[in-house]
């Protein structure tokens, strides 16, 4: 599963080709750094929820234009929390025959609590920005963006969203509320954090536009109404499941 996963991301994700200048060797440079990449999934493999509760529940890699997500069930275990991730504090393991097993064996584990600084180290050595690491309705994620975020967005505003009307303060609140909306938020986040008191104002002046021009989109696409609606920047996706 591990090296399935992998092949997905290698196939689909692009490359840079750089010739050396004194040798004329090529030189192919992924997206993203594939042995950072490789520590989160196997995080994923290894940590995840395995109860009869999640055993219909996949570990999803998600490949979008400007990021990558790796979801796992199971939020983080026990007494873990997100600030302790990547310090010398020691985790609690929720499969630790398996961790056990794996560290025997090699080949996935070599060595433990090293994950989460190999990420980070992998990204910046790249000039890409750090992981980032979440819970979310029980499930944990990682996210890793590549480094033409903002630019990439700041076209696709300039040529495809809507102009603010008149009531709105300037067109500036569509890129605070892409970068934003990165993760999913409420229309009551959302309308805090661009300073506004009504909900229904910010809905349909600011979030429908976005959702028209198919820059945002609904987390909930059953039920758009639905009371706990949340929003979130929409880009193209590849979907990898096991």
């Amino acid at each position: 599963m591990l090296d399935g996963a992998l092949s997905f991301l290698r196939k689909n994700m692009k490359t840079k080709i750089i010739i050396d200048s004194k040798t004329g060797k090529r030189k192919n440079i992924p997206e993203y750094p594939m042995l950072a990449l490789r520590e989160a999934i196997a995080n994923a493999l290894i940590h995840r929820d395995y109860s009869i509760q999640t055993e219909n529940a996949y570990i999803q890699v998600y490949m979008y234009d400007d990021r990558i997500v790796i979801q796992n069930p199971g939020a983080l275990y026990g007494i873990n929390k997100l600030e302790k991730l990547g310090t010398d504090t020691i985790m609690e393991a929720r499969n630790s025959t398996l961790v056990k097993i794996l560290e025997e064996k090699g080949a996935v584990i070599e060595n433990r609590h090293t994950g989460i600084p190999t990420m980070r180290r992998k990204m910046k050595k790249m000039n890409l920005p750090e992981p980032e690491f979440l819970e979310e309705r029980g499930s944990f994620k990682v996210i890793f963006r590549n480094s033409n975020t903002e630019q990439d967005w700041k076209t696709k505003i300039k040529n495809e969203a809507p102009k603010l009307n008149s009531g709105a303060q300037n067109s500036n609140y569509y890129e605070l509320l892409i970068k934003y909306c990165k993760v999913p938020k409420t229309a009551k986040e959302i309308s805090r954090y661009l300073g506004y008191k009504s909900k229904s104002y910010v809905r349909e002046k600011i979030i429908k536009p976005l959702l028209k021009s198919d820059i945002l989109e609904y987390t909930n696409k059953n039920t758009v109404n639905a009371r706990n609606q949340k929003y979130q920047t929409k880009v193209s996706l590849k979907n990898c499941k096991f």
